[in-house]
């Protein structure tokens, strides 16, 4: 995977949705960089469906969930294993899901990134909340764990700047895109966010400082160089 990491990541809608494919392709269009392809309920042949009506240029955007079958048919970016999914060996991109804290320090595989959540309510899975508290986490990024970690669960706009000075790389959407009327526009909200967050930074950091910064996620990390 390559190394600068995007600062958003839409997982798709966990049913098939009338006309998803033009709605992921004009997403695409407005700056979408990841997008995790994930129908726990249906089969290789459905998700092909969608991959087939997909531009070829954005098939590398894409990480598939639960079927890694299709990674020998399309030119993707990669592989999200579930918590208890036995690592696989795939080309482009491997990661995971993580709910503990503590599976998330204790973890000796070789991962390009993961998610871990929910860090807030999820918007998309009623009654589904936080295992442990946001200082847990902040500890856990504190105590010197540099790997990628997206945030995931009731992810709104009003957190992503907060989250990643807590020390995630990123935020990995879901319910706060896709349970609105409106997803495009949803994400295009979203994606406000994230150019003002960089512009900010960029500024930041181009601004002499006799202050020490402290240290950048992957996804912020890339524009200084």
């Amino acid at each position: 995977m390559n190394k600068t990491l995007p600062m958003m990541v839409l997982i798709s809608s966990p049913r098939m949705r009338s006309g998803e494919a033009g709605d992921l392709e004009e997403m695409f269009d407005l700056g979408l960089e990841r997008l995790h392809l994930r129908k726990p309920d249906h089969l290789a042949k459905d998700i092909s469906k969608i991959l087939d009506k997909l531009p070829e240029k954005y098939l590398n955007k894409i990480v598939l969930h639960r079927v890694p079958e299709l990674l020998e048919k399309y030119p993707l970016a990669g592989y999200h294993h579930m918590s208890k999914e036995k690592l696989r060996e795939v080309s482009g991109s491997c990661s995971r899901s993580f709910h503990k804290v503590s599976n998330l320090r204790e973890s000796k595989e070789k991962l390009d990134y993961s998610f871990f959540g929910p860090v807030y309510h999820s918007i998309s899975k009623q009654g589904y909340g936080p295992k442990v508290s946001i200082e847990s986490v902040r500890e856990y990024f504190s105590s010197g764990n540099r790997s990628p970690v997206f945030a995931l669960g009731g992810i709104r706009r009003n957190k992503v700047k907060n989250l990643l000075e807590i020390g995630f790389s990123g935020v990995a959407l879901l319910g706060a895109v896709w349970g609105r009327k409106d997803p495009i526009h949803a994400l295009e909200g979203f994606m406000k966010v994230r150019d003002s967050i960089l512009v900010d930074h960029k500024a930041r950091m181009e601004k002499p400082s006799k202050k020490k910064i402290r240290e950048m996620p992957p996804s912020l990390a890339s524009l200084s160089k």
